[in-house]
């Protein structure tokens, strides 16, 4: 959380673009993510979360009034899924107290990335999501795991390597 979101916010609203910078600096990486839940491709996430921030500054007056920066940002965005979903005929599922049971902080955009981590390594091939499970989940080293799959260092070096290519997109 930002120290003294509340000026800050109070600054934003003044029409500061440098207060506004350190509120899109720590809000961003974390609507992006809430987004990805909810859209077909991760430009869509990315576009829905800029076209967040546009309408925050658009409308920063109203800033004054905020009593939550977090419920607020999560209402705009809550809106953004869900004229999404109309306009791309893609189910969203927000229930009304998803704010409080899902609010925009750390612990929330943790599990979330946890869980798209968890589905990305699902999906991967079988050899490689048995080496992925190997070494970060059962703590096995990488001749460990070479040895009890009966491939080389290299090849599993190789698996890992091209498991944490795919989970970076998940991050950034």
């Amino acid at each position: 959380m930002i120290l003294n979101e509340n000026a800050l916010l109070l600054m934003m609203a003044e029409g500061d673009t440098a207060a506004f910078r350190r509120i899109f600096d720590e809000y961003y990486p974390k609507v992006r993510v809430f987004f990805s839940r909810f859209v077909l491709s991760d430009d869509d996430a990315k576009d829905l979360a800029q076209n967040v921030f546009v309408k925050l500054w658009t409308t920063r007056s109203a800033l004054r009034e905020v009593r939550s920066f977090g419920a607020y940002l999560f209402r705009m965005c809550r809106n953004a899924a869900i004229d999404y979903g109309r306009k791309h005929n893609v189910r969203v599922d927000l229930e009304e107290d998803y704010a409080e049971t899902y609010p925009l902080d750390e612990e929330y955009f943790a599990r979330e990335t946890r869980s798209r981590m968890e589905s990305r390594i699902a999906a991967m091939p079988e050899k490689r999501r048995r080496v992925v499970t190997l070494s970060r989940l059962e703590g096995m080293s990488n001749d460990e795991i070479a040895l009890k799959l009966g491939i080389s260092k290299k090849t599993v070096e190789n698996h890992l390597n091209a498991a944490l290519r795919e989970l970076r997109k998940i991050t950034s």
